[in-house]
């Protein structure tokens, strides 16, 4: 009754990324791997992806895990610093608040300290702790290494795990 979320059977593929080249980069590559049916969309903010998590049904939200607060204005500085735990934010945010949004983190960092950790972790230690936080939903770390890489094959294992990729 309370549910603003849109009921359509659409699947839908967020992109959680503010550097524009790896975001341009993240995007063609799922346009060449999903199938024209599935919509990909993109914000750059902690705030922008809960918008869109609250008001439609996201099937895979992809996470990087440093971004901005807030949006930057077009005009004038703003929107707050990348933050090295923004994307544990939108992470939390998924397995609390949503019923059947998959996420993947997809990352350039070579190591993490979130708030909560005693040390650094390598992108494997990421995982191993957000596993023990997460429900099954969350389907891993993927480690960014440039505009091709072997985050490509990752990336069309997590799309194939729950159907995403198209048949060509």
């Amino acid at each position: 009754m309370g549910d603003l979320k849109p009921m359509n059977n659409r699947k839908v593929v967020l992109v959680i990324e503010d550097d524009k080249p790896k975001q341009n980069s993240i995007m063609s590559f799922l346009r060449s791997k999903l199938s024209d049916d599935i919509e990909i969309i993109s914000v750059e903010s902690l705030s922008s992806a809960i918008a869109e998590l609250s008001t439609r049904i996201i099937t895979l939200a992809i996470v990087d895990m440093s971004i901005p607060t807030f949006d930057i204005a077009k005009d004038r500085l703003g929107g707050g610093k990348p933050q090295g735990f923004g994307g544990a934010d939108v992470l939390r945010f998924i397995d609390s608040e949503t019923e059947d949004t998959h996420s993947v983190v997809l990352t350039q960092y070579e190591e993490f300290k979130l708030p909560e950790m005693d040390k650094k972790h390598d992108p494997r230690g990421l995982q191993e702790i957000l596993e023990q936080e997460l429900d099954e939903r969350f389907l891993g770390v993927i480690h960014y290494t440039g505009q091709y890489g072997p985050w490509q094959i990752a990336l069309v294992k997590v799309l194939e795990k729950i159907n995403l990729v198209a048949n060509r």
